[in-house]
């Protein structure tokens, strides 16, 4: 039943024995129990990318972020707001590979210099005039609309340089009055209370220093911020790689704790590229936490800081990124986060520059729908018990309302391609030689691919919620539909008279649905 049943006589005849339809075979048998609450549905809403235009000709998307329920924006990629030092150059062939078009990215590099915060490394940071916040001022105010928390991350652009700063001190000054500029008033500041204070980036590939520089800039940087503030909340290093230990994960960590620093938090990313496994974060944070507790820090929060189903920027990947594919993988995720120890997570990315959620008009593509979907899963946030799913991409998470009025299940199908191939996303030759040296990926260690995945029952949904928190009295029934032909369109709506309710209906593979039930 896939018409939208308006029509009031047919509205009738579905009076429950309409939506107790036969189970189906080759139909995932899910079972929520609407009357056992076992804790509460987690926001994983958080974005790399600004709602502001990081680049001229891009929309401003605040009231999207709103729509979409974004609880955390990342600061990294703004391309020159809230960094410190960058520098930005035509020819350097990282950007160029992320920005082809010669005119736009001129604009970039233009822009970019202009609006870094510190721009004459020989001024003097204790003196406001030596600021340039107008531009970062702007971008955070935009997050700050769309109301969503600041994640500031401090480092430096793709694209941009990755020497160590000439001063570490001095450096580390600068960090501390921004500090002060956005939580304390200074410089004509504000009082924002930004909490989350994430040091670089994927040093792997954004740092050309060693690791024991890192380690000393990082030491001069937290403990700066702690004398400003202590209750912020410092920590690092957003590891590209985050099954690979060494200089930038153990060390690290062992550094921080030798030398009692503050490591509030480790961050950590993670793409899809190698395995096209939805349930990879998953088994990182069961890593990332074991590493952390052996280390000393068993109190350090563990915060995925980029994730997607690809870290493929370009052209020939835009497709894949934008539609149904990666809305089953991002619906999957999302549900598959809610029983980790993940503290926040921050998808790259959700604006409408490259791997985006939006077109250049501010319009969805699919993978927004999945978030406003997921976003619309936090009015029921008593979460329920869902028997059925499993851990190879269909996934689903229910919920209920404070008042006990509304119950939402959201399940998502997503599938491994057949034919799939790792997508290691070589940079072409002829930009390697004006790019900044690359990770030595043959050195890298990777999580394992798993190889016990196995696809069955996934044809469709045998659905049953028993224990409906109004007994008998009625409800309606409403089904959203996100797959190559429907934008979370409205499939299929009904009603219903009893304690308990059978849906059964097909879902193919890359096919995400969300039923709503409400009391009337």
């Amino acid at each position: 039943m896939k018409t939208v049943l308006r029509n009031p006589l047919c509205l009738l005849m579905l009076v429950v024995a309409g939506f107790a339809q036969d189970t189906h075979a080759g139909y995932r048998s899910l079972r929520v129990d609407a009357g056992k609450v076992i804790g509460e549905i987690r926001s994983f809403q958080g974005l790399n990318g600004p709602p502001s235009p990081v680049m001229a000709g891009l929309p401003n998307l605040v009231e999207q972020y709103k729509e979409l329920r974004i609880n955390q924006v990342r600061t990294h990629d703004f391309m020159g707001p809230t960094e410190i030092d960058s520098k930005f150059v035509l020819g350097n062939g990282a950007l160029t590979w992320l920005i082809p078009d010669d005119a736009q990215r001129a604009g970039v590099v233009k822009a970019g210099n202009a609006r870094i915060i510190f721009p004459d490394w020989g001024a003097d940071p204790e003196k406001p005039g030596s600021y340039n916040f107008a531009s970062t001022d702007k971008v955070i105010a935009a997050i700050r609309a769309s109301g969503a928390e600041v994640y500031y991350r401090i480092g430096r652009s793709w694209g941009a340089n990755i020497n160590p700063p000439d001063d570490f001190d001095k450096f580390a000054s600068v960090v501390k009055h921004i500090a002060m500029h956005y939580n304390q008033g200074w410089a004509n500041g504000f009082h924002y209370g930004i909490r989350y204070w994430e040091f670089w980036n994927e040093p792997e590939g954004f740092w050309s220093g060693t690791p024991e520089q890192f380690y000393s800039l990082y030491e001069k940087t937290a403990r700066t911020l702690k004398s400003v503030d202590p209750t912020l909340k410092i920590g690092g290093d957003a590891k590209a790689f985050p099954s690979d230990d060494g200089g930038y994960r153990e060390g690290f960590i062992d550094y921080c704790a030798s030398h009692q620093l503050p490591l509030d938090f480790y961050s950590w990313h993670t793409y899809a590229n190698g395995s096209g496994d939805a349930y990879d974060a998953v088994r990182l944070a069961k890593e990332i936490r074991g590493v952390l507790d052996r280390h000393g820090f068993p109190h350090a929060e563990s915060i995925l800081s980029e994730w997607n189903l690809s870290a493929d920027f370009t052209e020939s990947e835009k497709a894949e990124l934008q539609g149904e594919h990666n809305a089953a993988y991002i619906g999957a995720v999302l549900s598959y986060l809610q029983d980790t120890s993940i503290d926040h997570a921050h998808f790259y990315r959700g604006d409408a520059a490259w791997m985006g959620l939006f077109d250049l008009d501010g319009k969805y593509f699919k993978t927004a729908y999945t978030f406003k979907a997921m976003g619309k899963m936090l009015d029921t946030p008593q979460r329920l018990p869902v028997q059925g799913t499993d851990t190879f991409g269909f996934a689903a998470l229910a919920g209920r309302s404070a008042d006990g009025s509304t119950v939402q299940i959201l399940i998502s199908n997503y599938a491994i391609p057949a034919n799939y191939k790792p997508d290691l996303m070589p940079m072409p030759p002829e930009l390697q030689k004006a790019a900044p040296p690359m990770a030595d990926m043959s050195k890298v260690k990777f999580l394992p691919p798993r190889t016990d995945i196995f696809y069955r029952d996934n044809l469709g949904y045998n659905l049953t919620i028993s224990n409906l928190p109004w007994g008998k009295a009625a409800f309606s029934i409403k089904r959203y539909r996100i797959s190559r032909t429907q934008n979370l369109d409205l499939v299929e709506e009904g009603s219903g008279k009893d304690a308990a309710l059978n849906l059964s209906n097909p879902l193919p593979t890359d096919t995400l649905e969300l039923i709503i039930l409400t009391r009337q």
